[in-house]
Order: structure tokens, then sequence, then C-alpha cells
């Protein structure tokens, strides 16, 4: 993988892994010093990786082969879970009870609301983990004995690799910030000394950052969308709609009243439209061109784009801020330690496969 290695190897170690599927007998993805890893622990890896770059990095998908890449990277965290888990097993690392019970509570809060946010009471909650767990034929026995092998390995990773770990100094840390500054200006080209994956986590950084920096709007809208090759005629409808609800506004109708009972988008609309913070390049670009012209407070008029036609409020307006060091110093050197982190963490994998026996049934053959 050219980009997320070290995201990966860090995050595998950060949340606990969901249950093991059931006992059937199924084809082999994989055997790690022959431990079997099965096509469905396979494809589970898989589909969990697609969705942590989807929220992480959207742009990943753009390259023509983020399917190849996805499928290596998952192959690569099963083989690296299993080794660390392995040698977690050998130095027999103890898990106490209530730090068992601690991490299987954490899993269980994860059930404690609806998909849309709603929270559950503890009876329904209870049922909710309960059924994920005979979706995946797994008995409560088993799933406790997954998390316990998990805080296993946290622990290993804990004693191990973060004694190795190096908090960066102010050097190290002042040049991370010059060459941040360098992206933000776009003067990539006078960066030296990085190699292409040191640059990428670098670009990375340095989006999150301009982001923080850029002029922000803080947008509300209402959506009327547009079903895909729909009539002049369902065309002229919602364009007619839109501007009723818009003279309504100028009204005595309440924006977020709109939103509520008109907006297609039912997210925003149980927000009463709310976008929340937006940068440019974010949205269509005939919506940003009106939206960065508003005055706030002000409504606009419908805006079509590919979705629908729009109805767009302007509630703040944030001018850009200058980047500066001191504002920003104990956040890069959090991301030099993750960094330092994640390269022992390779480091340790590394000295894990040289005396494993590891083979793989799908994929790049090895």
């Amino acid at each position: 993988m050219k980009t997320t290695n070290k995201f990966l190897l860090a995050a595998a170690l950060c949340a606990c892994a969901g249950p093991a599927g059931a006992k059937v007998v199924e084809e082999l993805a994989a055997r790690i010093n022959n431990e079997p890893v099965t096509i469905s622990d396979y494809q589970r890896a898989k589909e969990a990786l697609a969705e942590q770059y989807a929220a992480a990095m959207p742009d990943f998908f753009k390259q023509k082969d983020a399917d190849a890449q996805i499928e290596k990277a998952a192959l690569d965290k099963l083989v690296d879970e299993a080794l660390l888990r392995q040698k977690a097993e050998s130095l027999k690392i103890k898990v106490y009870e209530r730090e068992l019970e601690t991490g299987v509570g954490e899993i269980r809060k994860r059930f404690s609301r609806t998909p849309d946010g709603a929270q559950l009471d503890t009876e329904k909650a209870e049922e909710a983990f309960r059924g994920e767990l005979r979706k995946e034929g797994v008995t409560m026995e088993e799933f406790r004995e997954r998390i316990r092998k998990q805080l296993m390995v946290q622990k290993l990773v804990q004693d191990t690799i973060k004694t190795r770990a190096k908090m960066p100094g102010d050097a190290e840390t002042k040049a991370y910030f010059d060459n941040i500054s360098l992206v933000l200006k776009g003067e990539e080209a006078a960066i030296k000394g990085l190699d292409a994956e040191a640059m990428q986590d670098l670009l990375g950084v340095a989006g999150k950052f301009k982001e923080i920096t850029a002029e922000r709007l803080h947008l509300r809208h209402i959506l009327l969308k547009l079903k895909e090759g729909a009539t002049p005629e369902e065309k002229k409808a919602a364009q007619e709609k839109a501007l009723a609800l818009r003279k309504d506004l100028d009204g005595s109708l309440d924006f977020d009243e709109a939103a509520d009972k008109n907006s297609d988008d039912q997210e925003s609309a149980r927000h009463g439209g709310d976008l929340g913070y937006v940068v440019k390049g974010m949205l269509p670009p005939e919506v940003e061109a009106v939206a960065f012209k508003l005055q706030v407070g002000e409504n606009s008029q419908p805006v079509e784009s590919k979705f629908g036609w729009h109805i767009l409020r302007l509630e703040e307006k944030r001018a850009p801020q200058k980047l500066r060091y001191d504002a920003v110093k104990e956040d890069l050197e959090q991301v030099l330690a993750q960094n330092s982190f994640a390269a022992e963490l390779g480091s340790y994998i590394k000295e894990l496969r040289k005396n494993a026996k590891i083979q793989i049934f799908i994929g790049e053959k090895k």
C-alpha cells in the first residue's frame, strides 16, 4: 500500500474486532502458523477497511487500483493481527476479569442507539447486541474469548512497542510545521528529504489543517430531490415547489420547520437542515458558487444541482485563519509520535513475519 499501512496497523489495535464467524467448514483465505483464516474473515476485513478509507480518505477510491490495495491491505491486516495475537499468547499475557468486562462493555455501548441515533433502553440495547451475536453465529463465551485476545494484543503493544517509540524534539516538530506551511502555500516542490510514503502522509495532515484554517460557512439547506431520468414536467414541478417554499420563507415560514417538513435530505432535515461547517470543495460547484456569496442570515434563491433543487441559508461565516506554530505544536507532536509508534509497530511485525509460516490462498500468491 502506498498511503495507509501505518494508519491500518495502528487502527487494527485501537478497536476491538467484531465477533468471529460461525464455525463452519469453508474455504481458507490464508493460514498463519497453522492458524486458519477463512474467506468470511477476509470479506469482513475488506468491508471494514473500505468503511475506514471512505471515512478518513474519500479520495483514495479515485485510484485505479483502489480495490486491489484494499484486498492486499485486508490480507496484511489479518496476517499481522494473527502474528501479534500468537505472540501475546506465547508470552502468556494476563488479562484480568475487570479488564475483560470493560472491553465487552465498550462493544455493548455500540448497540445502545439505533442507526439514526435514538437512545435504546437497556433491555432493547442488550437484545440488539445479542441479535448481532446470533447473526454471526457466535456464543457469548466465544465473543468474550475474542475480546480477551484483543486485550492481550493491546497489552503486548503497550509494553513492547510504546517503549520503543519516541517523542519528537522541537527541531523535528518545527521542521514538520514548515513543510506543512509549504504545502498550504502550494510549494510542495520545495520540500526535501521525504520518500513517497512520508510525502503522502504529510499531504494528508496538511489537508486537515487546510480545512481547519480555510474560510468556512455554517449552512442549512432544504433539498428537493430529482430522481434520475426525471421528465421535464417533474423538473418543472420541483422547481416550482422550491420557488414557492422560498417565497414562504420571506413570509412567516421558519427555515427549520420548512426543512423538517419538506427537505428530502432526511439526515439534515431532522436538525433543521443543518449541514454544519463546509469549506470550498465540499459542495457541488453550482451550489458552492451561490453559498459563498450569501450574507449571514440570508436565504438563497433555489439553485439546481445533480441532486435536485437546494435552498440555502447561511448561519455563520468564518474568515480564513493563519496557521500558527504555537497553536498547533501539540497536535504536530502527537502526529509525529503516532508516526514513530506506527514505524516501530511495523518493524516489530516485520520481525515476527521473518520466523512465521504464512500461506496465502487468494489474491497475491506468496
